[in-house]
């Protein structure tokens, strides 16, 4: 499916990107998402980047700002807004962002409204809203994607091959670094819970369990980080960890 005219179902596409102390790699996702919006931006839908910075005590917010500010000087289609809080759960700080850019589109009915999330650490494709608008368009509820990593500096080679091995055999991964959804179909769910961790999974059961089209696209991987530090329990670092601590046993065996 292409489209060559101004979209019917979606008037609205925003994406949310929580941040916890994440200035070095913050303006890389920043930059991947504006282009993403971007190449959508022909369509006709309004544009918003909303950024949540959650207990940020390094260069987060002065990164935001900045690009923020050439946003505007250089009159871009797409409105990034910058919103603060420190609840140190990126749960609530996904739900926020979502809250906060359905505030502004108050006037819009949601079922018009798209809303994608990534993560500060992560760096979209450039067709990663294009993807989504086009299921959106074409009856989707809500998309889910796929991640890469492409710097494995920090783990085994063995690491990476047991890994991409395993993900791949995965049907139906869900990461908050890529995944959509229809605002109406959010708030039917309960939108994002304030959870220690698997508040994308979480969202995701909710939106299965009151039915609507979901389209799951194993194409458009968003990069992400393979660093050892976790910033979320149970996340992706801590998935990596796990194959790290699976190969050691082997090793031992």
């Amino acid at each position: 499916m292409t489209i060559e005219s101004p979209v019917l179902r979606t008037a609205a596409v925003g994406v949310v990107v929580p941040a916890h102390n994440e200035h070095e790699l913050l303006v890389g996702s920043l930059r991947s998402v504006v282009d993403a919006f971007e190449e959508v931006s022909p369509w006709g839908a309004t544009s918003k980047l909303m950024v949540v910075l959650d207990a940020c005590s390094d260069d987060s917010e002065d990164i935001a700002r900045e690009l923020q500010t050439v946003l505007v000087r250089d009159e871009s289609l797409v409105e990034m807004c910058v919103v603060k809080c420190r609840a140190r759960n990126v749960g609530y700080a996904r739900g926020l962002g979502c809250s906060a850019l359905l505030a502004q589109w108050s006037r819009l009915p949601p079922s018009k409204i798209w809303i994608a999330t990534t993560d500060a650490d992560s760096r979209v494709p450039l067709n990663w809203l294009a993807a989504q608008v086009l299921q959106h368009e074409a009856g989707a509820e809500h998309w889910f994607g796929r991640v890469e990593v492409t710097d494995w500096s920090e783990h085994r080679h063995e690491a990476r091959l047991r890994w991409q091995t395993d993900y791949e055999q995965e049907s139906r991964p869900i990461h908050g670094a890529s995944l959509g959804f229809n605002a109406a179909a959010y708030l039917a769910a309960g939108g994002f819970k304030a959870l220690k961790t698997g508040e994308d999974r979480a969202l995701h059961r909710a939106l299965i369990n009151q039915g609507g089209r979901a389209h799951y696209d194993s194409a458009t991987r968003v990069v992400t980080s393979a660093r050892r530090r976790a910033r979320a329990p149970y996340g992706f670092a801590h998935a990596l960890d796990l194959v790290n601590s699976s190969l050691r046993l082997d090793a031992t065996s």
